[in-house]
């Protein structure tokens, strides 16, 4: 481990390459736990509280506290990423006013595939085997690439641990889950093996219809991970996760129709990653990756034999990568080349698709001032073998303006090339009278991202955060109408621009050891800067409040949030008929938790999710107030 000399009378560590200072504390302080570590905001370890780019945190504790199952359940209760459920298309997810399919989503640092409508559904990643999430908002392509004008969400798995647990979980809607992992830690050798079962059940939020809003099914999931370490100078990790999801629901259509729809998704994941330490100042970073995401969809219209759509959708993607950071003095600077492969087959599309992608990015993270102003200038280069070249610039800036106030400032590009259901969809819907086609002419999304916020330390237990920032988004992608038909034919076109100011405040306080308070508020002014409208669905208020008070024995928390009211516009839906415009009801989702570990290695753990029994098929479709038992066994 590298270390720089801190300030005088700062109490730090620095971790791996990262040459930042952290906050001063008092020298004659108590010694404090050690800081998370983060790596998403600029692909380097730092400690939290020294990040010269402000990274949002969701810690194991946060995520044990929370009883949440999957991380859509987990970020549905959280500030800063917001994510709903989107009746038969799983979930989506907004970060600073850009959807789903302007936020990337990593694990491990790698990107997921398998995207419908272009969101990835959260409810896929079981947060049983979750270590932590990082979230990263505004522009990030400088760093990530393709996909990043919003935000990134980083997934990172958990890492070897000496023992494990046992899991069991059952609601009073009879879906169920049980999960187990274990861990060995070795003088060179490491890793961790974990399985879960998770039972569904579906609802029904409005009984004049047959359809439901939820699916009844079970998914199967088991991950690996194995650590070496050869020498001090060179390690090896390796990852492996495998899924399968059997799902049924019964959907409603147009004209009194009935279907019943099933699914299968099987997914497969792998990462290898190998580290050498070349001296006191350079580490080389290798990694490969493949993933395949193969999904089966067959839908049967009842009372009949003509309506039963037969789909198979098969997306791989292959990446290779190597980082390189070396640390010359105050200067981290960080080089990275990567290379990515992608193929989609799909019965929607009328060809199969198929792209290529290189890209080299440069960063240079250096102090200045004596620790006390952090520059990170950054530069990325993306050829894509569909849509040439492409630029991505950063900047961020870290100012300590006293001993407890701090300033970061951060500025970038963001792109998203279209992906393959845009260029080359072929779907029609007889029952409704359109047809959809993609267009292979359309030219990337791009957008120009500014961050400013400050954050305020008074004391060890308190601390205030306020963020502004400002977003523009050129050449959108939208569905438009090509000809009246019938049929009528619609088709993607790069036509729409976007402005989106907003501003968020957190705080956290812990007024005694055994209590913790979070706040939360979000304020979004969007505007379609063709329309003059604001943007479709996007809440102009949001709050976030979490409260947990633990003790040795027992412990008690309360979390949620509350999104202001929505407007939606007519959105056409390439998986069904179009959804027509309205207005969303302002709404509230809390859940409270109660844990007891008297009986340990034995913990009790009992809640109830979505305290005021929120839900309405058309804007809201989740799962009516459910109470539920946990057991977890530790040895």
């Amino acid at each position: 481990m590298i270390r720089s000399a801190p300030r005088a009378g700062a109490l730090v560590m620095i971790v791996g390459l990262s040459p930042s200072i952290g906050l001063a504390q008092p020298a004659d302080s108590e010694p404090q736990q050690l800081e998370p570590v983060v790596v998403t905001g600029t692909r380097t370890e730092h400690r939290i509280g020294d990040s010269p780019v402000d990274v949002q945190l969701i810690t194991e504790e946060d995520i044990r506290r929370s009883g949440a199952r999957d991380v859509a359940e987990l970020l549905e209760r959280e500030g800063g990423a917001y994510v709903t459920r989107v009746s038969g298309r799983g979930t989506s997810i907004e970060i600073q006013g850009l959807s789903s399919e302007h936020v990337l989503i990593l694990i491990n640092g790698q990107r997921v595939i398998g995207r419908i409508n272009g969101a990835i559904d959260l409810t896929r990643l079981r947060v049983a085997e979750i270590e932590r999430i990082e979230i990263v908002k505004g522009p990030s392509s400088a760093l990530y690439g393709s996909d990043a004008l919003g935000g990134v969400v980083n997934i990172i798995t958990r890492k070897q641990t000496d023992g494990g647990s046992i899991i069991t979980r059952l609601d009073d809607t009879h879906a169920g889950d049980a999960f187990a992992f274990g861990g060995w830690t070795g003088e060179r050798l490491s890793g961790q093996i974990s399985g879960g079962y998770s039972r569904l059940r579906p609802y029904d939020l409005d009984e004049t219809t047959p359809g439901e809003d939820a699916v009844d099914g079970v998914s199967r999931f088991a991950s690996g991970q194995l650590n070496w370490t050869a020498s001090e100078a060179v390690s090896v990790s390796g990852y492996g996760a495998y899924s399968l999801d059997d799902t049924t629901r019964v959907d409603s259509g147009t004209g009194g129709r009935i279907y019943d729809t099933t699914k299968r998704i099987e997914e497969v994941r792998t990462q290898l990653t190998p580290r050498l330490r070349i001296g006191a100042s350079t580490e080389v970073e290798l990694s490969l990756g493949y993933q395949r995401y193969f999904d089966q969809y067959l839908q049967v219209q009842r009372n009949t034999t003509d309506g039963v759509t037969d789909e198979e959708t098969l997306d791989e993607i292959g990446l290779g990568g190597v980082q390189i950071n070396h640390l010359a003095g105050q200067h981290l600077i960080t080089l990275g080349v990567e290379h990515q492969f992608e193929t989609l087959e799909a019965d929607r599309l009328d060809n199969n698709g198929e792209r290529d992608r290189q890209a080299v990015f440069l960063q240079d993270d250096f102090a200045l001032l004596g620790g006390a102003l952090t520059l990170v200038p950054g530069l990325r280069y993306d050829r894509d073998s569909l849509f040439g070249d492409q630029w991505s610039p950063k900047f961020a800036a870290r100012l300590d303006l006293t001993r407890d106030w701090l300033l970061r400032i951060g500025y970038g590009h963001g792109y998203r090339a279209p992906d393959f259901k845009q260029m080359l969809l072929r779907f029609e819907n007889t029952a409704v009278g359109y047809r959809v086609d993609g267009n292979p002419d359309l030219e990337p999304e791009r957008s120009r991202g500014f961050n400013i916020g400050t954050t305020w330390l008074p004391n060890a237990t308190t601390s205030l955060t306020a963020t502004l920032f400002h977003n523009r988004v050129e050449d959108l992608i939208e569905i438009v109408l090509v000809e009246p038909g019938p049929p009528t034919i619609y088709s993607y076109r790069n036509v729409a621009r976007a402005r989106l100011n907003g501003i968020d405040l957190q705080m956290q306080w812990r007024p005694v050891p055994s209590v913790q308070l979070r706040l939360g508020y979000g304020y979004l002014d969007s505007e379609d800067r063709d329309t003059g409208q604001p943007l479709s669905g996007r809440a102009e208020h949001r709050a976030n409040a979490a409260v947990y008070y633990e003790r040795t024995r027992y412990a008690l928390g309360l979390r949620g949030t509350w999104i202001g009211e929505r407007e939606f516009g007519v959105e056409l839906d390439t998986g069904g008929p179009p959804t027509g415009a309205g207005t969303a009801e302002a709404y509230g989702l809390f859940d409270v938790r109660a844990e007891w570990r008297g009986f340990a290695p034995l913990h009790v753990a009992a809640g109830v999710k979505n305290l005021l029994d929120e839900g309405d098929p058309r804007f809201l479709p989740i799962q009516p107030r459910a109470a539920y038992l946990e057991l977890r066994r530790d040895f």
